[in-house]
Formats: structure tokens, C-alpha cells, sequence
């Protein structure tokens, strides 16, 4: 028989990409089962499906809650919490031989549930993150978090996604952890022709705090790119607002998003992929984005700002082009800067390094961890 294992996470499962690499990595040495929102995903053993219902707590609920906090019961707020309490009742505890914890919101879940071999925490991100809501925030809800913390030295092992915050979790906690970034699939193409002039894309969610607008701004008076927008829609009209934003520039369009599926050969067309993101916060400043690693596996050159992971990639693959600060100024000086040689240069790169840099390379760890605390035959 295969060892048991349970994929945990508070997350719609089918959608959510992290868990589903964990799956494919990991289930051909074992039965794995997950617990989350939402249906299965496809070729689990068995799924045990939280309830949307208990995504938050009852308004009766309320008062007992904030008690348990203002009196730091932390455990019994933990246990009745109502996507904690779902858990408990649908999954068998001791039924599981090793479990990963996704977040470190289940990890103490990952311990109630008591594998009888130990438990994998994977730190998506850098989580005693102070969110800059004030006194009350910080005095409430910050040693509930350290809480939690606290919990991670019951697990076996710990990953996370990016090597600066590997490092702050061992410098601050003296926790221990791999690195699985959130690279994409491996895609078997090949670099186009460069093109003149350059056509740089950048893809993601339409986000206020990305700042595309910086990078329109990047563009103004640039006559060797163009930059296409191809953004999902986050609400509050922002797309809208970024295009009126844009009117009266030739060398800035918008086009439609495609599905995930066919987002990496969509992007193959064209030469440079470009993402702008401002250090606000920790993990900001740490970020490691999946939009990175689909450029990669487009087969395309990368112009970032200084952010140190992004910028560690890029450099030692020479990827592209990492501008001197976040500012729309040092990112046009870079993009002007920028010629048909360069671009193919860097296309061609990214192709020597597509496998390297694939998510069938970075999962590893994943697989290593586990066959650690629950070998397989």
C-alpha cells in the first residue's frame, strides 16, 4: 500500500495552483487526499469539502471569539474557528501518514489532525507580515499570528517561496526552510523572431498596488517598444481607468485575457515581458510571481525593477534587464536602452534555461520532504 497523504489547505483547491503542483508531484508514490473549499481536484483518493459557509464566524459567534483572543486562548479561538472546527469533524484524525500543511493558517490543524508520521509546512509567504492597520491590529492580532508560529516547530520540515524569505524565517524563528518557487510548467517552444520595434507585454491581475500606471508612464516618449496590457479584471473599474489613463498613447494598447491554459504560447509572440513591483511590504519586496516564470517558459526577455529575487533570477540566468529604482524614469532609460541584439540575446536565454527554472525542477524539494518523513517502498 501506498502511505497516506493529505493535501490541506484554506483555498478552492481546483483553482489554486500551488496545491495542484503538490498533487502532481506526489501522487504517484502516494493516495493523497485533500481538504479544502470547492470540489475535488482530479485524481485525489478522497476530498473532504469544507463548506463556503465556514469561510467566517457566526455573529453569535462573535463575542466568544474575541474573548478567546483578548484573553490569548489562542488554541480554543484556533479550534473553534469555523473553518477549523469544519476540518475536525470531516477529517479522521491518526487516518493520514503524513500530511502538508499549505499556509501557516493549518498548520496547528496539521497537528490536531495527528499523522502518525509528521507533517510538511509550506509557507506560501512571508506571514508575520503587520498589515499597517494600527494599534489595535498589532496588540490583537499579531500574537495570534505568533501563535501560530509557534506551531511550525511541530512539523517535520518547511518550504516557502522564495530564498529571502526562506532566510527571514530562519533569521527571526530559527525555522528551517526549503524553497519550491512558483514556477510554471515547462513549455516546449522556442524563441520568435525579435521584433522592431520591441513588443513588451505585461499579464496579470488589474491590482492598484501593482502600479501599472507607472509602467504606462515608462512608455511616454518611447519610440523602440510598445507595450501591450493584458490584465483580468479585479473590479472597481481599474482597467477602465488605466486606459484613460493611457488615451494618447500609440505605443500603449490593451488586448483581452486568454485562459491559463494558453497564457505561456500567447505570450511566446511576443520579445520582452515586464513587471514593475514597488517594495510596499515584506513580501513585496521578497516576491518571486508566477508572471516571472511564464516569461521564462515564453521564451521571452524580462525587464524588472530591483526587487532582490526577481533580480537574482534574472541576473544569473541574464534574463534581461533590472532597472536602478521603481520609478517610471529608470524604467524608460532601461527600455530605451534596449536593442533587437539584446532582446534576442536574453529569448534565447530564457530557452537555455526554461527546464531549469520549470516547476517539474522546482517541486522537487516538495518530494524530498515528504519521502523524509513518510518513505515509500
Amino acid at each position: 500500500m501506498k502511505p497516506r497523504l493529505l493535501l490541506l489547505c484554506f483555498s478552492p483547491l481546483r483553482r489554486d495552483p500551488r496545491v495542484l503542483r503538490q498533487l502532481k508531484v506526489l501522487r504517484d508514490d502516494y493516495d493523497v487526499s485533500t481538504c479544502g473549499f470547492g470540489p475535488a481536484p482530479d485524481d485525489v483518493v478522497e476530498h473532504y469539502e469544507i463548506p463556503d459557509s465556514s469561510k467566517g464566524w457566526w455573529p453569535v459567534e462573535l463575542a466568544m471569539a474575541g474573548a478567546y483572543v483578548l484573553t490569548r486562548q489562542f488554541a480554543r479561538f484556533y479550534r473553534n474557528e469555523p473553518r477549523v472546527k469544519a476540518a475536525l469533524e470531516l477529517v479522521p484524525q491518526g487516518h493520514f501518514d503524513v500530511i502538508i500543511a499549505n499556509d501557516l493558517n493549518t498548520v496547528p490543524l496539521a497537528s490536531m489532525l495527528r499523522p502518525t508520521k509528521g507533517f510538511h509546512a509550506d509557507l506560501h509567504e512571508w506571514e508575520p507580515r503587520v498589515p499597517g492597520s494600527g494599534p489595535v491590529w498589532f496588540f490583537i492580532n499579531h500574537p495570534y499570528i505568533q501563535w501560530q508560529l509557534r506551531q511550525l516547530k511541530r512539523a517535520s520540515s518547511a518550504t516557502t517561496v522564495a530564498q529571502g524569505i526562506a532566510d527571514a524565517y530562519s533569521d527571526t524563528y530559527g525555522v528551517r526552510a526549503g524553497v519550491v518557487t512558483n514556477a510554471a510548467d515547462y513549455a516546449d517552444l522556442s524563441p520568435t523572431e525579435t521584433t522592431t520595434p520591441l513588443r513588451i507585454i505585461h499579464s496579470g491581475g488589474a491590482s492598484k498596488a501593482r502600479r501599472i500606471d507607472v509602467m504606462i508612464d515608462a512608455m511616454r516618449g518611447v519610440d523602440n517598444a510598445t507595450l501591450e496590457l493584458m490584465l483580468v479584471s479585479y473590479g472597481d473599474n481599474i482597467i477602465e481607468t488605466l486606459k484613460e489613463y493611457a488615451a494618447g498613447m500609440p505605443n500603449v494598447t490593451f488586448r483581452e485575457p486568454v485562459g491559463y491554459a494558453d497564457l505561456v504560447t500567447t505570450l511566446n509572440d511576443y520579445d520582452l515581458g515586464m513587471h514593475l513591483l514597488a517594495p510596499t511590504s515584506f513580501n513585496n519586496k521578497m516576491a518571486l510571481p508566477n508572471k516571472l516564470f511564464e516569461y521564462v517558459q515564453a521564451r521571452l526577455g524580462i525587464i524588472i525593477g530591483p526587487s532582490p529575487e526577481m533580480a537574482r533570477i534574472v541576473n544569473e540566468h541574464d534574463l534581461g534587464v533590472v532597472s536602478d529604482d521603481f520609478s517610471a524614469e529608470s524604467l524608460r532609460e532601461v527600455i530605451q536602452s534596449l536593442t533587437a541584439e539584446h532582446v534576442a540575446k536574453y529569448k534565447q536565454n530564457s530557452h537555455n534555461a526554461a527546464e531549469a527554472l520549470s516547476s517539474e525542477r522546482a517541486v522537487q524539494p516538495w518530494l524530498a520532504a515528504v519521502r523524509a518523513i513518510a518513505p515509500t517502498a
